[in-house]
Protein backbone atom coordinates (compact mmCIF):
# COMPACT_ATOMS: atom_id res chain seq x y z
CA UNK A 1 0.00 0.00 0.00
CA UNK A 2 3.00 2.29 0.47
CA UNK A 3 3.20 4.82 -2.36
CA UNK A 4 -0.12 3.65 -3.84
CA UNK A 5 -1.53 7.15 -4.41
CA UNK A 6 1.59 8.31 -6.25
CA UNK A 7 1.70 5.10 -8.29
CA UNK A 8 -1.94 5.47 -9.38
CA UNK A 9 -1.36 9.10 -10.32
CA UNK A 10 1.70 8.15 -12.39
CA UNK A 11 -0.09 5.47 -14.43
CA UNK A 12 -0.53 6.87 -17.98
CA UNK A 13 -3.26 4.44 -19.09
CA UNK A 14 -6.89 5.47 -18.67
CA UNK A 15 -9.98 3.37 -19.37
CA UNK A 16 -13.69 3.60 -18.54
CA UNK A 17 -14.41 3.06 -14.86
CA UNK A 18 -16.78 0.08 -14.60
CA UNK A 19 -17.75 0.89 -11.02
CA UNK A 20 -18.82 4.38 -12.08
CA UNK A 21 -20.65 2.91 -15.10
CA UNK A 22 -18.27 4.53 -17.56
CA UNK A 23 -19.11 8.08 -16.48
CA UNK A 24 -15.44 8.79 -15.68
CA UNK A 25 -12.05 7.27 -16.42
CA UNK A 26 -9.77 5.25 -14.18
CA UNK A 27 -6.15 4.15 -14.39
CA UNK A 28 -4.89 0.67 -15.24
CA UNK A 29 -3.34 0.74 -11.73
CA UNK A 30 -6.36 1.54 -9.60
CA UNK A 31 -8.49 0.83 -6.57
CA UNK A 32 -11.68 -0.88 -7.80
CA UNK A 33 -13.99 1.05 -5.45
CA UNK A 34 -13.86 2.72 -2.00
CA UNK A 35 -15.21 -0.37 -0.20
CA UNK A 36 -12.97 -2.89 -1.95
CA UNK A 37 -11.49 -5.64 0.20
CA UNK A 38 -8.56 -5.65 0.66
CA UNK A 39 -8.42 -1.86 0.58
CA UNK A 40 -5.50 -1.62 -1.79
CA UNK A 41 -4.92 -1.02 -5.52
CA UNK A 42 -5.06 -3.66 -8.21
CA UNK A 43 -3.60 -3.96 -11.69
CA UNK A 44 -5.91 -4.21 -14.69
CA UNK A 45 -3.78 -6.66 -16.67
CA UNK A 46 -6.02 -6.43 -19.73
CA UNK A 47 -5.12 -2.74 -20.14
CA UNK A 48 -1.76 -2.48 -18.35
CA UNK A 49 1.09 -1.74 -20.77
CA UNK A 50 3.75 -2.75 -18.21
CA UNK A 51 5.49 0.58 -18.70
CA UNK A 52 6.73 0.61 -15.10
CA UNK A 53 5.73 4.19 -14.29
CA UNK A 54 3.89 3.01 -11.17
CA UNK A 55 7.07 1.39 -9.86
CA UNK A 56 9.19 4.44 -10.66
CA UNK A 57 6.70 6.64 -8.81
CA UNK A 58 7.43 4.78 -5.57
CA UNK A 59 4.83 2.02 -5.53
CA UNK A 60 6.01 -0.74 -3.21
CA UNK A 61 5.40 -4.42 -3.84
CA UNK A 62 4.29 -3.94 -7.46
CA UNK A 63 5.37 -6.72 -9.83
CA UNK A 64 4.70 -6.04 -13.48
CA UNK A 65 6.97 -8.71 -14.92
CA UNK A 66 5.31 -11.71 -13.33
CA UNK A 67 4.27 -14.72 -15.40
CA UNK A 68 0.69 -16.04 -15.01
CA UNK A 69 0.53 -19.50 -13.51
CA UNK A 70 -2.29 -22.03 -13.48
CA UNK A 71 -3.16 -23.75 -10.23
CA UNK A 72 -5.23 -26.85 -9.65
CA UNK A 73 -7.37 -26.81 -6.53
CA UNK A 74 -9.01 -29.87 -5.02
CA UNK A 75 -12.50 -29.01 -3.75
CA UNK A 76 -15.24 -31.01 -2.13
CA UNK A 77 -17.93 -28.59 -3.26
CA UNK A 78 -18.25 -25.62 -5.61
CA UNK A 79 -20.61 -22.64 -5.27
CA UNK A 80 -21.12 -20.70 -8.49
CA UNK A 81 -22.01 -17.08 -7.68
CA UNK A 82 -20.90 -15.45 -10.91
CA UNK A 83 -23.29 -12.47 -10.80
CA UNK A 84 -24.77 -10.64 -13.76
CA UNK A 85 -24.17 -7.79 -16.18
CA UNK A 86 -26.40 -4.84 -16.96
CA UNK A 87 -27.91 -4.88 -20.43
CA UNK A 88 -25.94 -2.59 -22.72
CA UNK A 89 -28.31 -0.92 -25.21
CA UNK A 90 -27.24 -0.95 -28.83
CA UNK A 91 -26.20 2.33 -30.41
CA UNK A 92 -29.36 4.11 -31.46
CA UNK A 93 -31.64 2.08 -29.18
CA UNK A 94 -33.84 4.77 -27.61
CA UNK A 95 -31.21 7.26 -28.73
CA UNK A 96 -28.46 5.62 -26.66
CA UNK A 97 -24.97 6.86 -27.60
CA UNK A 98 -26.57 9.25 -30.09
CA UNK A 99 -27.02 11.77 -27.33
CA UNK A 100 -25.13 12.17 -24.05
CA UNK A 101 -28.49 12.99 -22.50
CA UNK A 102 -29.64 9.37 -22.88
CA UNK A 103 -28.20 7.33 -20.01
CA UNK A 104 -28.91 4.05 -18.26
CA UNK A 105 -30.44 3.66 -14.81
CA UNK A 106 -27.15 2.39 -13.29
CA UNK A 107 -25.46 5.55 -14.56
CA UNK A 108 -28.13 7.71 -12.96
CA UNK A 109 -27.72 5.86 -9.67
CA UNK A 110 -24.00 6.58 -9.69
CA UNK A 111 -24.74 10.26 -10.35
CA UNK A 112 -27.18 10.37 -7.42
CA UNK A 113 -24.68 8.71 -5.07
CA UNK A 114 -22.88 11.24 -2.83
CA UNK A 115 -19.68 9.21 -3.40
CA UNK A 116 -20.27 9.03 -7.14
CA UNK A 117 -18.46 10.95 -9.88
CA UNK A 118 -20.74 14.00 -9.56
CA UNK A 119 -20.90 14.05 -5.77
CA UNK A 120 -24.61 13.30 -5.80
CA UNK A 121 -25.51 16.29 -7.99
CA UNK A 122 -27.71 15.66 -11.01
CA UNK A 123 -26.46 18.23 -13.50
CA UNK A 124 -26.71 17.97 -17.29
CA UNK A 125 -24.47 20.42 -19.13
CA UNK A 126 -24.10 22.32 -15.88
CA UNK A 127 -27.81 22.76 -15.15
CA UNK A 128 -30.57 20.85 -13.38
CA UNK A 129 -32.79 18.95 -15.83
CA UNK A 130 -36.29 20.38 -16.13
CA UNK A 131 -37.84 17.14 -17.37
CA UNK A 132 -36.70 13.50 -17.11
CA UNK A 133 -38.29 10.53 -18.90
CA UNK A 134 -37.74 7.01 -17.55
CA UNK A 135 -38.32 4.05 -19.90
CA UNK A 136 -38.90 0.56 -18.51
CA UNK A 137 -38.09 -2.89 -19.95
CA UNK A 138 -34.99 -1.91 -21.91
CA UNK A 139 -33.33 -5.24 -22.69
CA UNK A 140 -36.03 -7.29 -20.95
CA UNK A 141 -39.25 -8.96 -22.14
CA UNK A 142 -38.12 -8.54 -25.73
CA UNK A 143 -40.46 -9.78 -28.44
CA UNK A 144 -39.48 -11.30 -31.79
CA UNK A 145 -40.55 -9.05 -34.65
CA UNK A 146 -40.74 -6.01 -32.39
CA UNK A 147 -37.29 -5.92 -30.82
CA UNK A 148 -34.03 -6.55 -32.63
CA UNK A 149 -31.47 -8.90 -31.06
CA UNK A 150 -27.93 -7.62 -30.77
CA UNK A 151 -25.27 -9.25 -32.98
CA UNK A 152 -24.36 -12.69 -31.69
CA UNK A 153 -27.07 -12.66 -29.01
CA UNK A 154 -30.61 -13.93 -28.56
CA UNK A 155 -33.56 -11.85 -27.48
CA UNK A 156 -33.98 -11.47 -23.73
CA UNK A 157 -37.54 -12.72 -23.48
CA UNK A 158 -37.48 -12.97 -19.68
CA UNK A 159 -38.47 -10.30 -17.17
CA UNK A 160 -35.53 -8.94 -15.18
CA UNK A 161 -37.88 -8.49 -12.21
CA UNK A 162 -35.96 -5.86 -10.24
CA UNK A 163 -36.02 -3.12 -12.90
CA UNK A 164 -39.49 -1.76 -12.08
CA UNK A 165 -38.69 -1.36 -8.39
CA UNK A 166 -35.28 0.18 -9.13
CA UNK A 167 -36.76 2.60 -11.67
CA UNK A 168 -39.57 3.68 -9.36
CA UNK A 169 -37.10 4.18 -6.51
CA UNK A 170 -35.06 6.44 -8.80
CA UNK A 171 -38.11 8.47 -9.87
CA UNK A 172 -38.99 9.02 -6.21
CA UNK A 173 -35.42 10.04 -5.39
CA UNK A 174 -35.37 12.58 -8.21
CA UNK A 175 -38.73 14.04 -7.23
CA UNK A 176 -37.67 14.39 -3.60
CA UNK A 177 -34.34 16.02 -4.45
CA UNK A 178 -35.56 18.08 -7.37
CA UNK A 179 -39.21 18.96 -6.77
CA UNK A 180 -39.19 21.40 -9.70
CA UNK A 181 -38.21 18.66 -12.17
CA UNK A 182 -41.02 16.96 -14.07
CA UNK A 183 -40.66 13.17 -14.09
CA UNK A 184 -42.33 10.88 -16.64
CA UNK A 185 -42.44 7.11 -16.22
CA UNK A 186 -43.01 5.16 -19.46
CA UNK A 187 -43.80 1.54 -18.73
CA UNK A 188 -45.38 -1.61 -20.13
CA UNK A 189 -46.30 -3.18 -16.79
CA UNK A 190 -45.35 -2.31 -13.23
CA UNK A 191 -44.02 -5.41 -11.49
CA UNK A 192 -43.04 -4.54 -7.92
CA UNK A 193 -43.25 -8.14 -6.81
CA UNK A 194 -41.39 -8.27 -3.49
CA UNK A 195 -42.78 -7.62 -0.04
CA UNK A 196 -43.75 -3.96 0.55
CA UNK A 197 -42.28 -2.84 -2.78
CA UNK A 198 -45.69 -1.70 -4.01
CA UNK A 199 -45.14 1.37 -1.86
CA UNK A 200 -42.61 2.64 -4.40
CA UNK A 201 -45.42 2.89 -6.95
CA UNK A 202 -47.77 4.49 -4.43
CA UNK A 203 -45.10 6.99 -3.37
CA UNK A 204 -44.33 7.84 -6.99
CA UNK A 205 -47.99 8.62 -7.62
CA UNK A 206 -48.14 10.83 -4.54
CA UNK A 207 -44.93 12.64 -5.54
CA UNK A 208 -46.42 13.57 -8.90
CA UNK A 209 -44.62 11.17 -11.24
CA UNK A 210 -46.55 11.12 -14.53
CA UNK A 211 -47.17 7.59 -15.79
CA UNK A 212 -47.56 6.71 -19.48
CA UNK A 213 -48.13 3.14 -20.59
CA UNK A 214 -47.12 1.60 -23.93
CA UNK A 215 -48.15 -1.84 -25.15
CA UNK A 216 -46.25 -4.91 -26.35
CA UNK A 217 -46.42 -3.95 -30.00
CA UNK A 218 -45.05 -0.42 -29.77
CA UNK A 219 -41.98 1.14 -28.27
CA UNK A 220 -41.29 4.75 -27.28
CA UNK A 221 -39.17 6.65 -29.79
CA UNK A 222 -36.47 9.02 -28.57
CA UNK A 223 -35.54 11.80 -31.00
CA UNK A 224 -32.88 14.51 -30.74
CA UNK A 225 -34.48 17.87 -31.45
CA UNK A 226 -33.07 20.69 -33.55
CA UNK A 227 -30.75 23.29 -32.03
CA UNK A 228 -32.74 26.13 -30.56
CA UNK A 229 -35.74 24.01 -29.55
CA UNK A 230 -36.99 24.28 -25.98
CA UNK A 231 -35.92 20.74 -25.06
CA UNK A 232 -33.02 18.72 -26.51
CA UNK A 233 -34.97 15.43 -26.57
CA UNK A 234 -38.48 14.34 -27.45
CA UNK A 235 -39.98 10.98 -26.51
CA UNK A 236 -42.91 9.86 -28.66
CA UNK A 237 -45.21 7.28 -27.08
CA UNK A 238 -48.63 5.78 -27.78
CA UNK A 239 -50.25 5.96 -24.36
CA UNK A 240 -52.77 3.20 -23.63
CA UNK A 241 -53.91 5.02 -20.47
CA UNK A 242 -55.44 7.69 -22.73
CA UNK A 243 -56.85 5.09 -25.13
CA UNK A 244 -54.02 5.10 -27.64
CA UNK A 245 -53.35 8.80 -27.83
CA UNK A 246 -49.95 9.66 -29.34
CA UNK A 247 -48.01 11.92 -27.03
CA UNK A 248 -44.70 13.76 -27.25
CA UNK A 249 -42.79 14.09 -24.00
CA UNK A 250 -40.17 16.87 -23.85
CA UNK A 251 -37.09 15.86 -21.91
CA UNK A 252 -33.71 17.15 -20.86
CA UNK A 253 -32.70 13.63 -19.86
CA UNK A 254 -33.86 10.11 -20.79
CA UNK A 255 -33.06 7.26 -18.37
CA UNK A 256 -33.23 3.68 -19.66
CA UNK A 257 -34.26 1.06 -17.10
CA UNK A 258 -31.95 -1.70 -18.33
CA UNK A 259 -32.39 -5.32 -17.32
CA UNK A 260 -30.05 -8.07 -16.18
CA UNK A 261 -28.06 -10.39 -18.41
CA UNK A 262 -26.17 -13.54 -17.41
CA UNK A 263 -22.43 -12.98 -17.11
CA UNK A 264 -20.26 -14.76 -19.64
CA UNK A 265 -18.88 -17.78 -17.79
CA UNK A 266 -18.58 -20.02 -20.83
CA UNK A 267 -15.17 -21.22 -19.63
CA UNK A 268 -16.67 -22.47 -16.35
CA UNK A 269 -19.58 -24.08 -18.18
CA UNK A 270 -17.19 -25.87 -20.54
CA UNK A 271 -15.17 -27.22 -17.61
CA UNK A 272 -18.07 -28.31 -15.42
CA UNK A 273 -20.76 -29.06 -18.04
CA UNK A 274 -23.27 -27.07 -16.00
CA UNK A 275 -26.73 -27.06 -17.59
CA UNK A 276 -27.91 -23.74 -19.00
CA UNK A 277 -31.54 -22.67 -19.42
CA UNK A 278 -33.19 -21.09 -22.45
CA UNK A 279 -32.54 -17.66 -20.92
CA UNK A 280 -28.77 -18.43 -20.71
CA UNK A 281 -28.81 -18.43 -16.89
CA UNK A 282 -27.62 -21.54 -15.06
CA UNK A 283 -30.30 -24.16 -14.48
CA UNK A 284 -31.13 -25.72 -11.13
CA UNK A 285 -32.46 -29.27 -10.71
CA UNK A 286 -35.89 -28.13 -9.52
CA UNK A 287 -37.01 -24.57 -8.69
CA UNK A 288 -39.02 -25.71 -5.65
CA UNK A 289 -37.55 -28.97 -4.38
CA UNK A 290 -33.85 -28.44 -5.17
CA UNK A 291 -33.55 -24.73 -5.90
CA UNK A 292 -29.76 -24.26 -5.46
CA UNK A 293 -28.50 -27.64 -6.70
CA UNK A 294 -27.20 -28.14 -10.20
CA UNK A 295 -27.44 -31.40 -12.09
CA UNK A 296 -23.72 -31.88 -11.40
CA UNK A 297 -23.20 -33.37 -7.91
CA UNK A 298 -21.26 -31.08 -5.61
CA UNK A 299 -21.91 -27.87 -7.60
CA UNK A 300 -24.39 -25.38 -6.15
CA UNK A 301 -25.80 -22.13 -7.51
CA UNK A 302 -26.27 -18.80 -5.80
CA UNK A 303 -27.61 -15.37 -6.66
CA UNK A 304 -28.05 -14.02 -10.16
CA UNK A 305 -26.08 -16.87 -11.70
CA UNK A 306 -29.50 -18.55 -11.82
CA UNK A 307 -31.87 -15.75 -12.77
CA UNK A 308 -32.54 -12.04 -12.27
CA UNK A 309 -33.19 -11.37 -8.59
CA UNK A 310 -32.72 -8.71 -5.96
CA UNK A 311 -30.30 -8.68 -3.05
CA UNK A 312 -32.79 -10.34 -0.68
CA UNK A 313 -33.24 -13.35 -2.95
CA UNK A 314 -29.54 -13.47 -3.75
CA UNK A 315 -28.49 -13.65 -0.12
CA UNK A 316 -31.17 -16.26 0.60
CA UNK A 317 -29.97 -18.53 -2.19
CA UNK A 318 -26.35 -17.95 -1.15
CA UNK A 319 -27.18 -19.07 2.39
CA UNK A 320 -28.96 -22.15 1.06
CA UNK A 321 -26.03 -23.02 -1.21
CA UNK A 322 -23.58 -22.60 1.68
CA UNK A 323 -25.62 -24.95 3.85
CA UNK A 324 -25.80 -27.53 1.06
CA UNK A 325 -22.02 -27.37 0.57
CA UNK A 326 -21.39 -27.57 4.32
CA UNK A 327 -23.60 -30.66 4.53
CA UNK A 328 -21.43 -32.42 1.96
CA UNK A 329 -18.14 -31.36 3.56
CA UNK A 330 -19.28 -32.38 7.06
CA UNK A 331 -19.28 -36.07 6.12
CA UNK A 332 -16.29 -38.37 5.80
CA UNK A 333 -17.74 -39.89 2.65
CA UNK A 334 -19.71 -38.88 -0.43
CA UNK A 335 -23.02 -40.49 -1.31
CA UNK A 336 -23.07 -41.24 -5.03
CA UNK A 337 -26.15 -40.95 -7.20
CA UNK A 338 -27.69 -44.40 -7.82
CA UNK A 339 -29.06 -43.46 -11.23
CA UNK A 340 -25.91 -43.89 -13.32
CA UNK A 341 -25.34 -45.64 -16.62
CA UNK A 342 -24.71 -49.39 -16.72
CA UNK A 343 -23.30 -51.43 -19.64
CA UNK A 344 -24.64 -54.82 -20.70
CA UNK A 345 -21.37 -56.40 -21.85
CA UNK A 346 -23.21 -59.10 -23.78
CA UNK A 347 -24.74 -56.45 -26.06
CA UNK A 348 -21.79 -54.03 -26.28
CA UNK A 349 -20.13 -54.17 -29.71
CA UNK A 350 -17.29 -51.80 -28.87
CA UNK A 351 -18.41 -49.12 -31.33
CA UNK A 352 -17.48 -46.39 -28.79
CA UNK A 353 -20.37 -44.14 -29.83
CA UNK A 354 -21.16 -43.72 -26.14
CA UNK A 355 -17.68 -42.33 -25.47
CA UNK A 356 -18.13 -39.70 -28.17
CA UNK A 357 -21.57 -38.72 -26.86
CA UNK A 358 -20.49 -38.41 -23.23
CA UNK A 359 -19.66 -34.85 -22.16
CA UNK A 360 -18.02 -35.77 -18.86
CA UNK A 361 -14.33 -36.59 -18.79
CA UNK A 362 -13.64 -40.13 -17.68
CA UNK A 363 -17.30 -41.11 -17.24
CA UNK A 364 -17.15 -43.69 -20.06
CA UNK A 365 -14.00 -45.33 -21.41
CA UNK A 366 -13.19 -48.32 -23.56
CA UNK A 367 -11.42 -51.21 -21.89
CA UNK A 368 -10.31 -54.71 -22.83
CA UNK A 369 -12.60 -57.38 -21.37
CA UNK A 370 -12.13 -61.13 -21.52
CA UNK A 371 -15.31 -62.40 -23.22
CA UNK A 372 -14.10 -65.98 -23.53
CA UNK A 373 -11.11 -67.81 -22.19
CA UNK A 374 -8.14 -66.16 -23.83
CA UNK A 375 -10.35 -63.93 -26.02
CA UNK A 376 -10.48 -60.19 -25.30
CA UNK A 377 -12.73 -57.50 -26.79
CA UNK A 378 -13.05 -53.76 -26.40
CA UNK A 379 -16.07 -52.91 -24.26
CA UNK A 380 -17.46 -49.74 -22.71
CA UNK A 381 -16.85 -49.13 -19.02
CA UNK A 382 -18.81 -46.62 -16.92
CA UNK A 383 -17.10 -44.92 -13.99
CA UNK A 384 -19.97 -44.49 -11.50
CA UNK A 385 -18.12 -41.67 -9.72
CA UNK A 386 -17.87 -39.52 -12.85
CA UNK A 387 -21.22 -40.46 -14.42
CA UNK A 388 -24.12 -38.08 -13.76
CA UNK A 389 -26.85 -40.21 -15.37
CA UNK A 390 -27.67 -37.75 -18.15
CA UNK A 391 -28.58 -40.54 -20.60
CA UNK A 392 -26.69 -39.17 -23.62
CA UNK A 393 -24.89 -42.50 -24.01
CA UNK A 394 -28.19 -44.38 -24.03
CA UNK A 395 -29.40 -42.42 -27.05
CA UNK A 396 -26.08 -42.88 -28.87
CA UNK A 397 -25.77 -46.67 -28.46
CA UNK A 398 -27.18 -48.43 -31.53
CA UNK A 399 -27.08 -51.85 -29.87
CA UNK A 400 -28.98 -50.67 -26.76
CA UNK A 401 -26.19 -51.95 -24.56
CA UNK A 402 -26.44 -49.06 -22.07
CA UNK A 403 -29.23 -48.14 -19.68
CA UNK A 404 -29.49 -45.65 -16.84
CA UNK A 405 -30.23 -47.64 -13.70
CA UNK A 406 -33.78 -47.10 -12.59
CA UNK A 407 -34.73 -45.78 -16.04
CA UNK A 408 -34.18 -48.79 -18.29
CA UNK A 409 -35.53 -48.84 -21.82
CA UNK A 410 -37.56 -51.96 -21.06
CA UNK A 411 -39.35 -50.00 -18.34
CA UNK A 412 -40.23 -47.23 -20.79
CA UNK A 413 -41.49 -49.76 -23.33
CA UNK A 414 -43.64 -51.43 -20.69
CA UNK A 415 -45.18 -48.10 -19.74
CA UNK A 416 -45.89 -47.20 -23.36
CA UNK A 417 -47.44 -50.61 -23.99
CA UNK A 418 -49.62 -50.20 -20.91
CA UNK A 419 -50.82 -46.81 -22.07
CA UNK A 420 -51.58 -47.84 -25.64
CA UNK A 421 -53.04 -51.30 -25.11
CA UNK A 422 -55.05 -51.15 -21.88
CA UNK A 423 -58.77 -50.35 -22.36
CA UNK A 424 -59.98 -47.25 -20.54
CA UNK A 425 -61.55 -47.98 -17.20
CA UNK A 426 -65.15 -47.03 -16.71
CA UNK A 427 -65.69 -44.37 -14.13
CA UNK A 428 -67.35 -45.71 -10.99
CA UNK A 429 -70.93 -44.72 -10.48
CA UNK A 430 -71.48 -42.04 -7.87
CA UNK A 431 -74.68 -41.97 -5.90
CA UNK A 432 -76.05 -38.53 -5.33
CA UNK A 433 -78.23 -38.23 -2.21
CA UNK A 434 -81.68 -36.89 -2.80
Amino acid sequence: EEGAAAAMAACPTEVDDEFQQGLVKRKAFYQPHPQSVPEMPAIDWANCTRCGECVLAGGKGIQIDGIPEDETLAAGAIIVASGYDHYEPAEGEYGYKQSERVITLPQLERMLDPEGPTGGKLLIDGSTPRSIAFIHCVGSRQIAGVDEPQPGKELNEYCSRVCCTATLQATNEVRRRLPETTVYDLYRDIRTYQKEQERYYVDASKLGVRFLRFDNETRPEVAVTQPGDDYPLTVKVTDTLTFGKELEVPADLVVLGVGMEPRDISDIIDMTKLPVGDDAFLLEVHPKLRPVESAIPGIYLAGTAQSPRDITESTSSASAAAVKAATVLAKDYVEMEPFVARVDLSKCTGAAACVEACQYDGAITMTEVEVEEGVFASKAYVNPVACVGCGACVAACASEAIDVQGWEMDQYRAMIDALTSAPPEEAPAVEVPA
